[in-house]
């Protein structure tokens, strides 16, 4: 059922039979039949306007004409005329009504655009700053679908080509009540020949769906498809200024990505750097202690005694353990920072993960006293149990590293709630206050004024919060309250959490 016409009908019906009521008022008050004809005139203008079509205007007129004629010219109610004088009033009526709604028209004609492009500035306003707010690829495209969609009712889709990924990532339009979609085969013979295809062009006509090559200044990006519902061209300059938003944000957003990756390399140089630097004389003292000792037992076996040698043997075994836990720290590290640090999760036992970092610890603790306050129920929990036990050496190595040889430190373990926490408490001289912030960043190392103070390249620290982020917890340092001593404790969720593996 067409509403709009039969809607037109009765406005231009109703319209035209009060201009005759109201003609015959004028009538009945011995006005002029040429006054009252521009009655009718009024009333064509206001058809036109309620109307907004040039047709019912024309129709109007003539009705207009017609009614005028049969009621108020001689002879009455007869579409006769008798007087040459009112074909002239009748043609210029004609005319002069003609113009009028011409006018009339080309104004609301204006009017519309003006309106239009005034809710497209808006639009377009309003979208250039909703896309400064994203900053991620997936977002910014989905938006773009979506803005097109809501703005404008035009059903897009999107193939994106992502960063090292042989297939597109398909973006589909927002409507889930239209079932149709665009062909992916077209979109890659688009994409691979870098030509328009589809829907009103030289490839492919026959589609519903135009496909148009997504470009930045360097290469094709992917494809943007638009469905055309009528046959005619959907697209449009506020279509093609949203693409040139969207290519914008894309290219701010990889740039970005850029920036950061060229950050993150440049941190690895300096990394390397403060490694190579740090490790050529670090390395050397244990080295040069190991083949000081081997050759002193090899060159004079003979002439030392049994403790001497045991001595040397030590010695060379605490060397070797140091250097096999820095070994251990650069192999964390290399994996952290090339993204392979990989978790190999099995429900632990806590008593077993505390008593294995001490066994290790043993031979390296010198005269300190290491003692683990074990929890009094077989508590578990769900961690790579290497990673962990290597965390647990690093903190007591911190703590041998940084007290007296007489120092006592101890290892607690507690539940909170669903996360297990562990603890490495020292007696010694605390934590510095000016590195307390930067403790578990790489090659953090305190300056020991003490003649026994161990050596250390400052990786143990940045490698445990890596690992303990790893398990989705956190890692802390702080100095005790009530005594003398440092605090070095973290806490990961018993069941579950984050897996890497």
């Amino acid at each position: 059922m067409n509403y709009p016409y039969i809607k037109n009908t009765i406005i231009t019906g109703i319209i035209i039979l009060l201009c005759t009521l109201l003609a015959f008022v004028c009538n009945d008050l011995n006005i002029r039949t040429e006054n009252i004809i521009m009655i009718y005139l009024i009333g064509v203008v206001f058809i036109i306007i309620e109307t907004h079509h040039l047709l019912w205007a024309i129709i109007s007129s003539l009705l207009s004409v017609l009614a005028f004629n049969y009621f108020f010219t001689d002879p009455y109610y007869s579409l006769k005329i008798n007087d040459s004088n009112y074909l002239i009033t009748i043609f210029i009526f004609l005319i002069v009504s003609f113009i009028t709604t011409s006018l009339v028209n080309k104004l609301q004609q204006h009017a519309r655009i003006s309106k239009h492009n005034e809710m497209q500035t808006k639009a377009l306003y309003e979208i250039t700053r909703s896309y400064l707010n994203m900053s991620d690829t997936k977002d910014i495209l989905k938006h773009h679908i979506q803005t097109l969609y809501d703005y404008q009712g035009i059903i897009t889709e999107i193939y994106y080509k992502e960063d090292g990924q042989d297939s597109f990532t398909y973006y589909p339009h927002p409507d889930k009540a239209f079932s149709q979609r665009s062909d992916e085969q077209l979109a890659k013979w688009c994409f691979m020949q870098d030509q328009e295809c589809g829907f009103h062009t030289a490839f492919f006509d026959q589609s519903k769906w135009s496909y148009h090559p997504l470009h930045n200044h360097h290469e094709c990006l992917g494809v943007y498809t638009i469905y055309h519902e009528d046959d005619h061209d959907e697209s449009s300059i506020f279509i093609h200024t949203l693409i040139s938003q969207m290519l914008m944000a894309l290219e701010r957003e990889n740039l970005y990505e850029q920036h950061q990756k060229n950050k993150v390399e440049i941190e690895k140089e300096k990394l390397r750097n403060n490694l190579l630097r740090t490790m050529s004389h670090d390395l050397r003292t244990p080295l040069t202690s190991i083949q000081g000792s081997s050759s002193l037992i090899i060159e004079n076996y003979d002439t030392l005694d049994d403790d001497t040698i045991l001595n040397l043997i030590k010695n060379v075994e605490s060397d070797a353990l140091w250097l096999n836990q820095l070994v251990e720290n650069l192999l964390n590290m290399t994996k952290i920072q090339d993204g392979r640090l990989l978790l190999n999760k099995q429900i632990e036992v806590v008593d077993d993960l505390i008593l294995e970092a001490i066994h290790r610890c043993e031979t390296r603790k010198g005269e300190h006293s290491i003692h683990a306050h074990l929890p009094e129920t077989l508590d578990t929990v769900y961690v790579d149990g290497h990673l962990i036990i290597q965390v647990l050496i690093n903190f007591i190595d911190n703590a041998i590293k940084h007290t007296p040889d007489t120092s006592h430190i101890d290892i607690y373990y507690h539940n909170e709630k669903d996360m297990g926490v562990f603890e490495v408490i020292d007696d010694g001289d605390g934590i510095n206050s000016t590195i307390q912030h930067t403790l578990f960043e790489s090659f953090v190392t305190t300056k020991n004024d003490r003649s026994d103070a161990k050596r250390g390249v400052g990786l143990g620290l940045s490698i445990c919060k890596a690992i303990i982020e790893a398990h989705g917890g956190t890692i802390y340092a702080h100095n005790q309250k009530e005594s003398k001593g440092a605090v070095f404790g973290f806490q990961i969720p018993r069941k579950g959490g984050t897996n890497n593996g």
